[in-house]
């Protein structure tokens, strides 16, 4: 194990979230330098993955084409592992809640740490409510290319799901998708739970058709569609969709599936990262891919909900992750957000490589918003930055920082 130190908290954003204060802009201050014994550990570890084997025969259920329970029973796709030839644009509903985008942005973002950068879903604008559907069904005929994802009412004679994936394609391919959640299944239920359902159904139009049996997959978002998944896809999902989507061509037949397909496979992890308050945040190196990851305990309210907190509320801590040739940075992280607008600041300063130069020109800077407990860049420097809250009453909060050149992930705490 090693361990790296974050040489400072300079630059962070700072004004503590107490007393009054309204509208306008997070004010940007420099807190003191902690000393030494004070600044947070970057350690490098490392996590057991799946085997290739496993991984294999976790691809095979969904590729053979055989029976697979449903909620009334069973169900049967034809056979063979089909995806999209290019990863598709995501394009949201107009006119649903900032809680649920919130939730659809944290859902595709939870995919795309699964993926290398340049596989990401990459979503564009949003598709308008009155977006033509297919005669008699709930299904809208979706562009080529594009993947539609709507919370709407009146989903409740689906079988009784609480939502549903709907594909187009070619006997070769996907082409296009559409992911529905009944908004009134998630009323009143903790934003985990709606993010869950939306990476369920997101990954049935990516190419993983089945659910998988939970005696043998009994963490897999595929078997359990409520499994709480926090900050990362569960470890075989997050393979799965990695060989799917890295190693294979957009259809494979059954009788083509085989572990040999994985080609030289890692079945351990490189890791950089570490803990700070009631966050831990990391990102895990293996087969040639960068995973961000966090955890911690959800908050007890969203955000916005949180009677203790007001003005401007200000976290700092740390940054940790690797450069596409894998290299080690570190640095301090900055989240400030005006609890009025529920806009601010993610700012990832002190910058260094593990050789103790300096990353890039040492700083980045985002935009953010927040919707329920979520948080994602709106403009900034390139990249994507998106996170949640951690704590009983959001003390901590989390999240990734995705580049070209850097993925990185960070914690930090009130």
């Amino acid at each position: 194990m090693r361990t790296l130190y974050v040489s400072a908290l300079a630059a962070s954003l700072g004004l503590s979230a107490c007393g009054g204060g309204g509208g306008g802009s997070p004010i940007a201050v420099a807190p003191e330098p902690p000393s030494s014994s004070d600044r947070p550990r970057i350690e490098q570890t490392r996590s057991v993955l799946p085997s290739a084997a496993r991984v294999y025969d976790y691809l095979y259920i969904h590729g053979s084409g055989e029976p697979f329970a449903g909620f009334d029973g069973t169900y049967q796709v034809p056979p063979g592992l089909r995806r999209f030839a290019s990863p598709p644009t995501v394009r949201l509903r107009a006119g649903m809640s900032d809680r649920e985008s919130a939730n659809a942005y944290y859902a595709v973002a939870l995919v795309n740490r699964a993926l290398p950068y340049s596989h990401h879903l990459q979503i564009g604008a949003d598709f308008p409510n009155d977006y033509p559907r297919e005669s008699g069904t709930y299904f809208r005929a979706a562009p080529s290319g594009e993947l539609f994802i709507e919370f709407t009412e009146g989903l409740q004679n689906l079988d009784g799901a609480p939502g549903f994936a709907n594909s187009d394609g070619t006997a070769r391919s996907r082409t296009a998708a559409q992911v529905g959640l009944n908004s009134e299944e998630f009323r009143g239920r903790p934003d985990w739970q709606a993010v869950s359902v939306l990476v369920h159904e997101l990954l049935h139009t990516l190419g993983l058709d089945a659910h998988v049996p939970g005696d043998t997959y009994p963490d897999s978002n595929m078997f359990d569609a409520w499994f709480r998944l926090d900050g990362s896809l569960p470890a075989i999902d997050a393979a799965a969709l990695q060989v799917l989507y890295t190693r294979l061509e957009a259809f494979t037949p059954p009788e083509d599936l085989s572990p040999a397909l994985l080609g030289s496979w890692e079945d351990e992890s490189m890791d950089i990262g570490g803990r700070i308050g009631p966050v831990t945040f990391g990102v895990r190196h293996a087969n040639d891919i960068d995973m961000p990851f966090t955890a911690g305990r959800e908050p007890t309210t969203t955000l916005a909900d949180n009677s203790r907190l007001q003005g401007t509320a200000t976290w700092t801590g740390a940054l940790a992750g690797y450069t596409a040739s894998q290299v080690t940075v570190a640095g301090a992280a900055g989240i400030s957000v005006n609890l009025d607008t529920r806009n601010g600041r993610a700012d990832f300063t002190g910058l260094e490589n593990e050789d103790g130069s300096m990353w890039g020109d040492g700083d980045l800077g985002y935009t953010i918003t927040v919707g329920g407990n979520y948080l994602r860049s709106t403009g900034g420097d390139a990249g994507t930055v998106n996170g949640q809250f951690y704590g009983a009453n959001h003390e901590g909060v989390g999240g990734s920082v995705e580049r070209s050149d850097l993925t990185a992930a960070f914690g930090a705490t009130r």
